[in-house]
Parts: C-alpha cells; sequence; structure tokens
C-alpha cells in the first residue's frame, strides 16, 4: 500500500462504521452483540483494548465475528481507496493539462509528479490484484486435485521417511565439525532462516489471535469453522517441537537441539571453516562437506504444495502435522511459507513476546491486528520469559568444557574467534567467583562466601563481578553467530560424559544430633502441625537440578544475556550456599512493559482480552501506558454474565460448623483447629451438594497437609461414602486420567441407587486444573476455596518488584499488586463454574477475610450482585441446602 497519507491526501479518509448487526451462528445476546461492536470500533480507531467477557458467554465467537469482520471490510476499503484514488489523480492530471495559468515549465514538473502517484498506485492496486487472483488460483487448483485419484498420495506414504545420518569418507577429519563459525566473516543475514525466495509485494493486514496453550488455539480454529467466515485463510504458527515430522531430529525432544540440527540438515551447501592456523599466524581454510543428509521433508515443491493447500482449508496444528506426514513435507517451513497468504494467524504467547522467536517466525507488527486472549496473567507471562537463573553447577561446567576446548582446538582458531572465547571464559570465572568458587574446581567445592542472598542492580552487578569492561553484547552475539553452544554439545556428547551432582550432607557434631533430638521430641508434642515449606521459601534455599547435561552453556548465555538489559528494568539476586554448585543467579525482570512497548507502537491495534481482566489497572498503568503517553488510545469493555443471576450462588462463609472463625493465613492455617474445621465442612457440604465438588487449596503443600490429616482421622473414609474423592495430579501428563475419572464417577453415580451421590476433587489455585478448564454442569455445582493464595511477603523478587512499584509509579502500587497477585488467582478458579445460560453452581469463599471490601470489591463484577456475607455457618448452609433444593424441584 503507498503511503496512508497520500491516500488520505486524493480521496480522503474513510472510516468504517460500525456495522448495526454481526453474522453469528446464531441470534447473539445482547452482551455479544455490544462486545462485537466494541472490538470493531477498536481495531478501527487503533486502539488498545482491554476486553472482559466472562467464561461461558460465548467470547471466542464474538472475537471472531467482530474482528474477521472488521478485517474483512478493510479488505475492501483498501481496494475501493486505490481505485477512487487512481480516478482522483487522472482528473487532477486533466485539470493541470488544461492550466494555462502555470508555464510549460512548472506545468510539465506538476504533470511528472502526478504520474509518478498514478505509477506508484497502479502498481500497489496491480500487486493487490494479482494477490487476490493468485488466491483464487491456488482454490481452484485445491479444487482439481480433490477430484483426481490420490495415488501420488499412496506413493509417498510408500517412501522410506526416515534417513540414517552416514559420515562422509572425505571429511578433512572428525573434529572439524566442532570448530566455530569465523566470526569475522559472519554477517547479519547469516542469522535469518531463508524459507522463500519470493518477494511479495502485498500481505494486507493480519489478525495475530494469541493465547496460552496449542489446545486452546486449536479450540479456537473450531470456533472458526462453526462460524460465518469458516473459509477465513488461517494458518497456526508453531515451533519445530509442535510440526517437526522427521524421527532423528523429533527423538531429540529439546527444542533447542532440534532447532539446530534442523537447521543443519537444511543446509544445501557445505561451509568454509577456518581448521588450521599456520606457524606464521595465517589461517588455512579447508573445505567440510556435510555430515547430515538433507531433510526429506525439507522439499520445496512438497512445502509450497501443503502452504497452499493450507491455505484454502481450514486446519488446526494436529491436522496440519498429519497432513504434512502423509504427503512428507515439512509442516513447520509449510506453515511459514503460507503467512503470506492467511488473514489470521494463531500463535502461542511465547513467540509473540519474545523478540528473537517473533522476528525467526517471520511475524510483522507494523499495521496489524494483534488479539491475546486468556490475557490475565500477561504482566506474569512477559517477566518469566525474560526472566532468567543459573546456579554455580552450570556455571563451573561450562568453564570445564570451554576450556577443554579451548585447550583442543586453540590453534584452529582464528584471533577474533579466540579473543571472544576467552572473554566469554573470563565472564564465567568472574561469576564462579562471585558465588565463591575457583574457576576450574568443582562444584562440590565449599563456597569462601558465608551463605546469604543479595540484591543487585544490573550496573552493580557487572562492577562486582569485574566485568563491566566487558560488551555483553558483542559476547551475546558471538555466541549465536559462531555456534559455539552447538559447537561446544555435539564435542562434549563425543567425548565429555554428564556430569552429576551427588548431594554432600553436612555433618552434625555430637552435641548438634543431642539438640536435634530435643528440637524432633519438641515438635512432636506441639499442636500445629509443620507444613512443608519449600515451595514458600525458594530465596532462602534455591533448589538446583541433580543431573546436568551436556549444554549447560545455553542457559548460561541467557543469563549474560539478560545482562543487556536496561539498568532500572531488572535486578540481579544472587544467593550462595555452603557448596558453589547451590549458589544461584538470578534475573529479575521488573518492567514488563519494555519488552511489549515495541508491539504497542508499531501494531495497528492490540486487544488483550480474558473471563476476568481485574485489576484494569495493571494493564492500562503497567503494559500500555507505562513506556509513553497512551491513554487516549486505551479503551475497556467489560460485560455481565449471560448466566441468571439466580443460577449462581456466592456465598462468603466467615465461621465453621463448629463455630470457629475461619482463618487461613500462614499463621493459622496449620492450626489442628482450622484443619478439623476443613473436614467438618466438607462432609456438610458433600451431603447436600449433588455431583460434583471442586475444592482449592493455596498451594500444593497445603492440599497434602489436609489430605494427610483428613485421611489420618479417617474424614476421607467418610467422605467417600458420598462422593469418591480424588486428588489433583502434580504431573501434567497425568491430568487427563484424573479428569477421566472424575467424570466418570459423576455420571456413574448419576444413573445409580448408589449411597454415592458424585465426587469430590481437590485441587489448587493456579495449579493445573485452576486455568483453562471447564467444570460445567455436573462436574461443577460447588466450587469451594479455601482461604486467600497471598504470595510470601518475604521473598525478595516479591519485595523488589513492590519497592520498584512504589518508586515508579507511587506509593501504595507495591502493596496493591500483592493484593492482585492473590485475587486474580481466586477469580480464576471462580471461574471454573458455570459455563452457559442453563448452567448453575454454588461458589463458597472459606475465610473470614473475604469479607473486607478490598477483597470482595476485587472479586468478579458480574458475581457480586449476588454476593452473600455469612458470619455463621449454619445460615450459609441453609442457603445452600435451599439452592440446590429448588434446582432440584425445577428438574423433576
Amino acid at each position: 500500500m503507498p503511503d496512508s497519507d497520500d491516500l488520505k491526501c486524493l480521496v480522503g479518509e474513510e472510516k468504517l462504521e460500525t456495522p448495526s448487526t454481526f453474522s453469528f451462528p446464531f441470534t447473539p445476546y445482547r452482551i455479544q452483540h455490544d462486545f462485537m461492536s466494541e472490538l470493531y470500533s477498536a481495531i478501527e480507531g487503533k486502539k488498545l483494548g482491554i476486553f472482559e467477557s466472562p467464561t461461558g458467554t460465548g467470547k471466542t465467537l464474538s472475537i471472531i465475528c467482530g474482528a474477521v469482520r472488521w478485517l474483512l471490510d478493510h479488505e475492501n476499503r483498501e481496494l475501493r481507496q486505490l481505485k477512487l484514488a487512481l480516478e482522483s489523480l487522472a482528473m487532477k492530471n486533466e485539470e493541470i493539462c488544461n492550466d494555462d495559468d502555470d508555464d510549460w515549465i512548472t506545468g510539465q514538473a506538476k504533470l511528472v509528479e502526478q504520474q509518478h502517484k498514478v505509477f506508484e498506485i497502479s502498481k500497489m492496486l496491480k500487486s493487490l490484484e494479482e494477490f487476490n487472483n493468485n488466491i483464487e488460483k491456488i482454490k481452484k487448483e485445491q479444487e482439481l486435485k480433490k477430484k483426481k485419484v490420490k495415488s501420488l498420495v499412496t506413493k509417498t506414504l510408500n517412501q522410506k521417511t526416515d534417513i540414517e545420518i552416514e559420515k562422509d569418507k572425505d571429511f578433512f577429519d572428525e573434529e572439524s565439525e566442532f570448530l566455530l563459525e569465523d566470526y569475522d566473516q559472519l554477517s547479519s543475514v547469516d542469522d535469518f532462516e531463508e524459507i522463500s525466495d519470493e518477494k511479495v509485494q502485498y500481505e494486507g493486514v493480519k489478525i495475530y489471535f494469541c493465547s496460552r496453550t496449542h489446545s486452546q488455539l486449536s479450540q479456537f480454529v473450531a470456533e472458526l469453522k462453526k462460524s460465518p467466515y469458516s473459509t477465513s485463510r488461517i494458518i497456526p504458527l508453531a515451533s519445530r517441537q509442535n510440526y517437526c515430522i522427521n524421527k532423528t531430529v523429533k527423538s531429540l525432544k529439546n527444542v533447542t537441539l532440534m532447532n539446530e540440527r534442523c537447521l543443519e540438515m537444511g543446509k544445501n551447501k557445505p561451509s568454509q571453516k577456518p581448521t588450521k592456523v599456520s606457524s606464521v599466524g595465517s589461517v588455512i581454510k579447508k573445505k567440510k562437506s556435510e555430515t547430515l543428509c538433507k531433510c526429506i521433508y525439507n522439499n520445496k515443491d512438497k512445502i509450497q504444495s501443503l502452504a497452499e493447500e493450507v491455505t484454502t482449508e481450514l486446519r488446526d496444528m494436529e491436522e496440519l502435522v498429519n497432513r504434512g506426514d502423509q504427503i512428507s513435507a515439512c509442516p513447520y517451513y509449510a506453515s511459514r511459507e503460507s503467512i503470506k497468504y492467511a488473514q489470521i494467524i494463531t500463535l502461542p504467547y511465547n513467540t509473540l513476546l519474545h523478540k528473537s522467536t517473533r522476528e525467526a517466525s517471520g511475524i510483522r507488527l507494523e499495521g496489524n491486528v494483534f488479539i491475546i486472549d486468556e490475557a490475565h496473567n500477561l504482566l506474569d507471562t512477559i517477566g518469566h520469559i525474560h526472566s532468567s537463573q543459573i546456579n554455580g553447577q552450570q556455571l563451573t561446567h561450562s568453564y570445564s568444557q570451554l576450556i577443554q576446548y579451548k585447550n583442543k582446538f586453540e590453534l584452529r582458531f582464528s584471533a577474533n574467534n579466540l579473543l571472544h572465547l576467552n572473554q566469554l571464559i573470563y565472564v564465567i570465572g568472574k561469576l564462579i567467583n562471585m558465588l565463591g568458587g575457583t574457576p576450574g574446581v568443582s562444584h562440590t567445592e565449599t563456597s569462601k562466601i558465608k551463605v546469604e542472598s543479595k540484591v543487585y542492580t544490573l550496573e552493580n552487578f557487572v562492577h562486582q563481578a569485574e566485568i563491566d569492561h566487558l560488551n555483553m553484547f558483542t559476547l551475546v552475539d558471538f555466541f549465536k553467530r559462531s555456534k559455539i553452544g552447538q559447537k561446544i554439545r555435539g564435542y562434549s556428547e563425543k567425548y565429555m560424559p554428564s556430569v552429576s551432582l551427588q548431594p554432600v550432607k553436612p555433618k552434625l557434631s555430637s552435641l548438634q544430633t543431642f539438640l536435634k533430638e530435643i528440637e524432633n521430641k519438641k515438635n512432636n508434642k506441639n499442636n500445629k502441625v509443620k507444613e512443608l515449606k519449600k515451595d514458600e521459601n525458594k530465596h532462602t534455599e534455591p533448589q538446583v537440578a541433580d543431573i546436568i547435561s551436556n549444554n549447560p552453556l545455553t542457559p548460561v548465555m541467557a543469563f549474560i544475556e539478560s545482562l543487556t538489559n536496561c539498568c532500572e528494568d531488572g535486578r540481579i539476586i544472587s544467593t550462595t550456599q555452603s557448596l558453589v554448585g547451590k549458589g544461584v543467579f538470578k534475573f529479575l525482570l521488573l518492567n514488563p512493559a519494555v519488552h511489549f512497548k515495541e508491539i504497542v507502537d508499531k501494531a495497528r491495534s492490540v486487544i488483550v482480552s480474558g473471563g476476568t481482566m481485574e485489576p484494569i489497572s495493571e494493564f492500562k498503568d503497567q503494559l500500555f501506558n507505562f513506556n509513553g503517553n497512551n491513554s487516549d488510545r486505551i479503551v475497556h469493555f467489560s460485560c455481565g454474565h449471560v448466566v441468571p443471576p439466580d443460577h449462581i450462588l456466592p456465598l462468603i462463609v466467615c465461621s465453621g460448623p463448629t463455630g470457629k472463625q475461619l482463618d487461613f493465613s500462614y499463621q493459622e492455617r496449620t492450626s489442628i483447629k482450622m484443619l478439623n474445621e476443613i473436614g467438618s465442612l466438607l462432609e456438610n457440604i458433600c451431603r447436600t451438594v449433588p455431583a460434583g465438588i471442586v475444592c482449592f487449596f493455596p498451594s500444593y503443600d497445603y492440599e497434602e497437609l489436609v489430605y494427610q490429616h483428613l485421611e489420618k482421622n479417617k474424614v476421607i473414609n467418610r467422605l467417600s461414602e458420598r462422593k469418591k474423592v480424588f486428588r489433583e495430579p502434580k504431573l501434567t501428563n497425568q491430568v487427563d486420567e484424573v479428569l477421566k475419572n472424575y467424570s466418570l464417577a459423576i455420571t456413574k453415580t448419576s444413573t445409580s441407587n448408589s449411597k454415592i451421590t458424585g465426587a469430590l476433587l481437590f485441587s489448587v489455585i493456579g495449579g493445573k486444573l485452576s486455568e483453562g478448564l471447564n467444570f460445567s454442569d455436573d462436574l461443577g455445582r460447588c466450587v469451594i476455596v479455601i482461604g486467600l493464595p497471598y504470595p510470601n511477603i518475604k521473598s525478595l523478587e516479591l519485595q523488589q518488584k513492590m519497592n520498584y512499584l512504589n518508586s515508579h509509579m507511587g506509593q501504595g502500587t507495591g502493596q496493591q499488586h500483592y493484593e492482585n497477585l492473590c485475587m486474580k488467582a481466586v477469580n480464576q478458579s471462580i471461574g471454573r463454574s458455570v459455563r452457559h445460560q442453563r448452567d448453575y453452581a454454588a461458589v463458597l469463599l472459606l475465610d473470614h477475610r473475604y469479607q473486607r471490601d478490598n477483597v470482595r470489591n476485587a472479586l468478579p463484577k458480574w458475581l457480586q450482585p449476588s454476593l452473600q456475607v455469612h458470619s455463621k455457618f449454619g445460615s450459609s448452609f441453609a442457603q445452600l441446602n435451599k439452592f440446590f433444593t429448588g434446582k432440584k424441584k425445577l428438574q423433576q
């Protein structure tokens, strides 16, 4: 497209009016219509939108029908404006030719200027029309392919699908593959992967839809298929880990290793490398043959064919993988090749939010629309992506590998490579010194520094480490372009075994042993049960991996790269331990907005959406408006729930069945009386609530503590007489099995005369079941939230974040952030209950602190009109019984 200002001058600015009606699979509810209208208006107005629509209100369909409608209207506007611009220029040319006021030279100058504009706009119009014609041509070709006999596919399926990796007999020597790329001769072009040689002049505006997981993105594609816009051109972007169908590469599991191997196999030419240095210092170059065969799936014609097929037929990630496997075409490169044809692109958060990943994926920010769904934890996600952590074991192992690697190949490096390699070794050695260690000594060395945690600004850290005279940007660039991580990994796999950290138990003296026995006896008599604290005190005893792989340099370089951030945007937390290997450095990003600013500045519109987006102030102040004056661009839309108020019963329960005040604060929640109160509460609730009950605890440790207490006191046995009891697993691969059995137990009891009336599921706030999973209908007739999951206020990381907010955004914002962390987690758990208009459920908030105004006001707005506060358990239980008795009568 020509410059938008030029078009405005020629034909004026055409503003799209928000439609009064929208195409929808059914007659939309009022809140759905309002959502689509506000979304359309926000995108047209180039706004930064915060959209809040409770789960179960058809949010995804509303996003699709509102955003895609705008996109189609905008595409028509582009074509219309180009044609109008040409007509306007033709009229002006005629006026210039007929104008007798100007002298001939002035008239000709004006005419040349106008003709240049005509040429540019004609070129863009032709490009747009060719693009549209190409899309139509692809569609027709795909239709013809479907009608033909699929003999070619059958033949392809019978081909060999895996390749043996063979050594080249003409190799100069078997160790040359481990030599560094020559940093002197590398250009920035080498950093980018070439997908296609074609230059596409026109691509048009695209909608990028982002979510947390690939399963959520697949759900989006499924909703799009059901919508009136099922013919839209949509491309799912994903990493090689998700898309690779080459068994050799896929077997590597680790995404970094897969990327490296794929790029190696994709090289078409052997590369020139410095393999030896003569006695006078001149570089002798030897030609190195490729050691890997070309990937059978990296076939340009087949990739192009798959890309065109995806363009015309809506597929999710799994379907694209299956199709690529059928025709022996790489789904990863096909998805990237088809970006130029796409109208909608789906991708996970990390791909968009991490700049180098975003650029490597070919994502263009300028002028496009970005919709980020499930964005309630977006700030935390950005912070997590750009934070890094390393331990002393990784540092000592990296140092050892680099020294051995240097000693082996020192005479074969170029001077520049050797210089940067020595600098890297020096930096890592200084980091080991910071943990109280000696470079070159084992990670089991006793630290020379006392056990403590310190916080540094980036400037202070590099000064303290004595590395402030070196350029970290250059070292990071050297690491990436010389491929040193890849070379050392290959060399170490062949010549160096993995390093294992054997835990060393400190020996106690006789007096210490005696005192320890007294302490244990005292603790056994105490009426409070000791709770495991490892999750809540990570800052005092960081955990390190017991096994260090042969590739520790990658996380070490990620940490060094974090030192290139702006000094004010981050902090380094240094924790020294008795052993050097257990010491930890952690970079903490305090200002996530710095990594989101480019997206905000370049995109046409950015929309963040979710079921519960409160507190809105976080998005306005810490994300959209932190680095500039964007307040005029920010719009906020929030709607109610489609579920009628009498279908939801939210109760704040302040006291238990025995009359004791419910206080699940950190100081009180482990007391015997609170643990007993939980048991009594659950027994009463299970006798009243039908079908499924989901009970959320503040942490995995507390859930374990409660379960063990209830089991010891036979409460679990009594609960099992009414509900089959399940527990949320800690391992992700076990979640589906638990959910399946939980659902099956509820289904079975609903059709039998058994005394068991359903199932009870113990879950964790912020765990695997508190986000993204739906407990609709009988799966979640009651959601119980025990306590308030406040994070550990003593955490150094949290303290630094709060101090940063207080200093940059005013006093009180740090405390507000602390409150928000808790309430966002609670709201996500609450949102697992009612999912559609005919659904109904009770929500029990068990803790007297829920009645505080600041806590109540932070609960979802759609919940608050029905919210009841009960100081006594009896009245709350009566309301609970009345609610489900009434629903039972309506169903009869």
